[in-house]
């Protein structure tokens, strides 16, 4: 009703809920029929009225459906998403955000709380209406879960290019938390981020690894409890002289530098399987950590691994270009934990010494031309290992490599390796006797006429020693070679193949007889010369099966360069004379 008119009488009666139906509705007919000024102001007023009623009940009707909607929405089914940005279609006030689904379809949905639209960032976990039609809240932070990639570099204040297993490139989405820390200096290139790459998005930085935990080759093993004196009956000189080159560079190393000599040295060790390599290999780490625990007054236990440990299969791989990558890890690692200074009780820093143990390396640097993946796994290695990268310069890093096939290693590599080759054959009688000694200085053996047990060893280490290396004993050969180009052959004896392994096999037989006859009651337990004979006896006999013109070299020491052209097996007795004496 317009303010500058009163109602009259009519109109109150008409609005009046109190005047009688029937009154009010003669009333309105007569309005109706009445032409006036005043009848159509009272008939426009009604209608003003009745207007306003029914847009009031409508917007609060919508009011109540939406209320509705929201309330189905947040009980209902709900879905999430990654918020990228808002929108504004075709220039409408409405809220609406560009989001990418978790299956990566991209959708665009209505913000209706016009705080939340304004509070979310590029990379921010939502949850959407089932349906995806409205966004309804940010979900809860900090979950950090999908695949791991590499940080390769920054594309914009948007993008990043990362980096999967088998050197993929992609372009993903920065989250803005993942930004802000570049923008800091928190990430970089190289980092691991954590992705979802159905979405193309990256949320967020790794962050790095505590302690020693992300070094994957390194060896968290006890220290070996070898002894070269005690436990290898002819030591290699190799020993000595890495334990030499370890303690002048944690003491004195300006002498060998006012010499040039570099810090990291790399040595190969080649010989018959069973000779004693793997044994030299756990003496100088052995060796390593005493020299450590002397300088710097920390007892071995408690001193942090430092020793790393190179196998081809944890090398290859089935992703094309991920061997590669796996070797480069590994020398990373390497050169890594090289640098990491050492605190000692007494505050002192010291930079300790790495060994690296390369096992069977003609499987990783066998010579190029065979199969393409060993070729380029190769020439990372060889890139790895030039002494004369500047990243090796500070770097006490001693390499030590074995094989068996010394002739099947890369000439490259062998270069690397400086021409320092320790050669292992098979056991001379001084090496044999200190090994036997070794393996039998537990066991029981067979009494014999009141004699201590250190006796009784003794004289059975000497009487066995005596029939295998004794010029004038029973042994009258096993196999005669012929070697190409010459006519006579060369008789090969029992003690041609002694191996310090050959040694502990037959040993173990031995004493496996031994105790089979105490438990079935015999009156003289113990280990005895005979059954040390006949161990050896079967252990080399068994050797001497497998030999052939083609493998004789695997087996026996052979000159260099020649080659068997002819191979006879030499008739032997039942039993050895000694098997007949009582020790």
């Amino acid at each position: 009703m317009p303010k500058n008119k009163k109602a009259n009488p009519i109109q109150m009666m008409l609005i009046d809920p109190a005047t009688p139906i029937e009154q009010r509705l003669e009333l309105l007919k007569g309005v109706v029929n009445n032409p006036s000024e005043e009848g159509k102001f009272i008939l426009m007023t009604l209608l003003e009225g009745l207007a306003a009623m029914e847009g009031e009940a409508l917007h609060a009707e919508k009011s109540r459906q939406l209320s509705e909607l929201i309330r189905q929405m947040l009980e209902g089914p709900l879905r999430h998403a990654t918020f990228i940005e808002m929108m504004s279609p075709n220039g409408s006030p409405a809220k609406h955000a560009l989001v990418v689904l978790d299956d990566g379809v991209m959708a665009y949905t209505v913000v209706p709380d016009e705080k939340l639209a304004e509070s979310l960032r590029q990379g921010d976990r939502v949850v959407l209406e089932g349906k995806g039609r409205a966004l309804l809240y940010r979900a809860p932070s900090g979950i950090k879960v999908g695949e791991e990639a590499q940080l390769e570099r920054r594309v914009d204040n948007r993008h990043i290019t990362v980096t999967f297993r088998g050197n993929e490139r992609c372009v993903f989405l920065a989250s803005q938390t993942l930004m802000d820390k570049l923008n800091d200096g928190q990430a970089g290139p190289g980092t691991p981020v954590v992705v979802n790459a159905r979405q193309y998005f990256a949320f967020d930085a790794l962050p790095r690894e505590d302690g020693l935990s992300h070094y994957k080759f390194l060896v968290r093993e006890p220290v070996p409890n070898v002894t070269p004196e005690k436990d290898i009956g002819d030591p290699p000189k190799i020993i000595e002289e890495l334990s030499d080159l370890i303690r002048l560079e944690m003491t004195r190393p300006e002498i060998r530098r006012r010499y040039a000599l570099r810090k990291s040295v790399m040595r190969l060790l080649t010989g018959a399987s069973g000779a004693g390599k793997s044994l030299a290999v756990q003496a100088v780490w052995r060796r390593m950590y005493e020299i450590m625990s002397e300088v710097t007054g920390v007892p071995m236990e408690q001193l942090p691994p430092r020793v790393f440990r190179l196998r081809l299969s944890q090398i290859l791989s089935m992703w094309l270009g991920e061997s590669d990558k796996n070797l480069d890890r590994f020398f990373t690692e390497v050169e890594q934990l090289a640098d990491e200074p050492f605190t000692a009780p007494d505050g002192r820093l010291h930079k300790l010494p790495l060994l690296v143990i390369m096992e069977e390396i003609d499987a990783l640097a066998k010579a190029r031309g065979h199969e393409p993946i060993h070729d380029r796994i190769l020439n990372t290695a060889l890139e790895r290992f030039d002494p004369t990268r500047p990243e090796l310069k500070d770097k006490l890093i001693v390499y030590v490599a074995t094989t068996n096939e010394a002739q099947q290693v890369d000439r490259a590599f062998l270069r690397r390796a400086g021409g320092t080759i320790e050669q292992f054959g098979r056991l001379k009688r001084k090496a044999f006797l200190a090994v036997l000694q070794k393996h039998i200085a537990r066991l029981p053996v067979v009494s014999n006429n009141g004699c201590t047990q250190e006796q009784v060893r003794l004289k059975v280490v000497s009487d066995l020693a005596a029939w295998l290396f004794s010029p004038n004993g029973a042994d009258h050969g096993l196999v005669e070679l012929t070697y190409a180009g010459s006519t006579t052959p060369v008789t090969k004896y029992r003690r041609d193949f002694l191996t310090g392994a050959l040694v502990d096999r037959a040993v173990q037989q031995a004493a496996n007889e031994a105790s089979k006859a105490e438990a079935r009651g015999t009156d003289r337990p113990g280990v005895s010369l005979e059954l040390l004979i006949r161990a050896f006896d079967e252990q080399i006999r068994s050797t001497v099966d497998l030999l052939s013109e083609f493998n004789a070299s695997h087996y026996v020491d052979l000159p260099d360069g020649v080659r068997v052209a002819n191979l006879r097996r030499l008739p032997q007795p039942a039993l050895q004379p000694q098997e007949f004496q009582r020790s």
